[in-house]
């Protein structure tokens, strides 16, 4: 599968008291989210061996908690990363899919407040309905400032064993809310597999210039087991 670039704008406000700088810290984008992420910044760390490749990493940072498992042969993070603030109920969660050794993609990006999901924020999909009969997938996308058209397509293929049963692909043109839903019926069978990418494009008006425009791509992939 074709490996697609993120583009995401991210305008919630996490914040904290730093007693080095003395100022509240605040995410307001990539960079930022990217700078409570990076575990360099934690000075205090906890590691737990959970199998021969697996360690699980609880790190602490002013009021901040950073958590999840670290994959040692591949040099990189993998699954769910759960980032928390002690002063709020704001909570962060990256899924992570590891590509090659020290290459990892940030497949979904989800921000909650109070344990609920705001999805004018986030980057995420869920199985809503799923039975032998058919799935129906959702995939929501951060909504950026600014925008102008959005179109996305999804692949998927079905497998049994090693064997394709169905390759094909939907395209959605002009959506504006961000939200997609995929029905795929098919005659599943205990073991079979659904796998494949969501990938949308976003054209925004420039901020920085009234005569242009900037185009973005949010891509989630997806797996669904039977």
């Amino acid at each position: 599968m074709k490996r697609f670039v993120i583009f995401l704008l991210f305008s919630l406000m996490v914040t904290s008291c730093s007693k080095e700088q003395g100022k509240t810290k605040v995410i307001k984008n990539i960079s930022d989210l990217n700078e409570l992420f990076h575990l360099k910044n934690y000075k205090t760390q906890v590691r737990m061996k959970v199998n021969d490749s697996i360690d699980h990493i609880t790190a602490q940072w002013h009021n901040f908690t950073l958590a999840g498992d670290f994959d040692t042969k591949m040099n990189n993070r993998t699954g769910i990363w759960t980032l928390k603030n002690k002063l709020d109920s704001k909570e962060v969660l990256i899924d992570y899919i590891i590509f090659s050794k020290g290459d990892a993609f940030k497949n979904q990006i989800i921000f909650k407040e109070h344990n609920k999901i705001d999805s004018s924020k986030s980057k995420f999909y869920i199985a809503k309905e799923k039975s032998f009969k058919h799935i129906l997938l959702k995939f929501f996308s951060p909504k950026i400032e600014e925008e102008v058209s959005k179109e996305a397509k999804i692949g998927y293929r079905i497998l049994r064993g090693s064997k394709v049963l169905k390759d094909d692909s939907l395209t959605y043109k002009n959506k504006k809310d961000g939200i997609y839903l995929t029905n795929i019926k098919f005659d599943f069978q205990k073991g079979d597999k659904l796998a494949g990418a969501f990938s949308e494009f976003v054209m925004a008006k420039n901020p920085k210039s009234k005569d242009s425009l900037i185009m973005g791509n949010n891509s989630i992939y997806f797996i669904e087991r039977f």
